[in-house]
Order: C-alpha cells, then structure tokens, then sequence
C-alpha cells in the first residue's frame, strides 16, 4: 500500500511539472465588422527563447571554427587553458597579463629525467594573475626585468629533470635568472645553459617559474 501511495505521488509530481512546461490550449477571440474570429493554439512543448539564442550563438561559433580547418579540439583546448590557439598548439606562453613586453617561453621535450634523455615534454601553461605581480616584485631585488612567467606541468615522477625551455629571442649573452614559487617564497633555480633562443634550467619539482633577466 505504501509502495502504490509512492507511485502516485511521482506520477503527479510529474504531471504537475510537465504542467507548467506545456501551454494549454487557448481561445482568443477578437470582433471584426461585426464578426467573430476565434484563434486556437495547440498545446505545444515551447523551447525558452534564451536557449534557443544560446543554440544558434554556439552552431555559428562552430561554423566559425569550421572555417579556419584548426580541429575543433585544439579550439576547446586553447580555451580551457586561457590561450590563444598559436600558444596551445606550440605548448607555449606568448602573452601574460601584466606584462607589456613578453618572452615567449615553450618546451619542445627531451626532457632529462634524473639523468637520462626522455621522450617527456612538460605541458607550458600560464599562471594566475597574481604570480606575475609576485614576479615582478622579487624581479625589483636584483634590479631584473620579468621575461615571462610560465605553470610547469607533468604526470613524469622524477627527483631532477634538465629541462630546456624555447625563448625565441634570447641570445648567449643575456644573463637570466630562473626562479620557482615554493611555499610562499621565490627559490633560484641552477641555469645549465643560456645560448640562443634557449634557456636550460635543473629542476628538482614542478611549480610557477619566472624568467628574469638581471644586469
């Protein structure tokens, strides 16, 4: 018995809800010249006009995707990163809010993992915001200037890693700092290498890191 009193209660749950998104039949009727029209309206399932707005917004946004030939994944994944689609596709930094001038900062792979050359390339995503007003400030000690300010990432275990970062741009003669936030503190990170367009840096964990060039 308490089982069929449950089953009635869905069942009008239900219809109360399918109530209010169906539109009643209804009667309009309006007197012309003496005469009377009556209108009826079917009930109708009505789809709200916000939705509908969102539906063709989201199908002109794929056709634009469409257009440009880049697969659409590549589009959902430059979003989901906060990147323009060039940085997601070269696994790059290449603007940061904050910073006027930027030195684009990618990884190619070949990492070396605890002294062994790998197939393992770190993911170059971008930090939040305030890491680069951090930056900037821990920039001021040594009187450097910020290049760029990249989030490390990947699933490889390791105890060090050699990674060589893509700076398009930097040449031997440049003095660069590297530094990694840890618990609330930059830490100098070992530069192996400073040549052109490259900079390689010993790491020991993952976590923001900021180039800095020094005088």
């Amino acid at each position: 018995m308490k089982m069929k009193r449950l089953l009635a209660l869905i069942a009008a749950s239900i219809m109360t809800v399918s109530a209010c998104m169906v539109v009643s039949a209804a009667e309009i009727k309006e007197s012309v010249s003496g005469n009377e029209i009556v209108e009826e309206t079917d009930g109708r399932e009505i789809m709200d006009g916000r939705e509908a707005e969102i539906a063709r917004a989201a199908e002109a946004h794929a056709l634009e995707i469409a257009a440009t030939g880049i697969p659409y994944a590549a589009w959902i994944g430059a979003e989901s990163e906060g990147k323009s689609i060039g940085e997601y596709i070269s696994n790059s930094v290449m603007e940061l809010p904050g910073l006027d001038e930027v030195t684009p900062v990618g990884q190619g792979g070949g990492v070396v993992l605890d002294g062994k050359t790998s197939n393992v390339s770190f993911s170059i995503q971008k930090p939040l915001p305030a890491y680069v007003d951090l930056a900037k400030a821990q920039a001021a000690t040594v009187s450097g200037k910020v290049l760029n300010v990249v989030d490390p990432k990947t699933t490889a275990i390791f105890e060090t890693a050699t990674v060589n970062f893509y700076m398009p741009g930097v040449t031997a003669e440049q003095k660069i700092q590297v530094y990694q936030y840890v618990d609330k503190q930059w830490v100098s990170l070992s530069v192996a290498e400073v040549r052109e367009d490259h900079v390689v840096v010993d790491m020991t964990s993952l976590g923001v890191t900021a180039f800095v060039e020094v005088q």
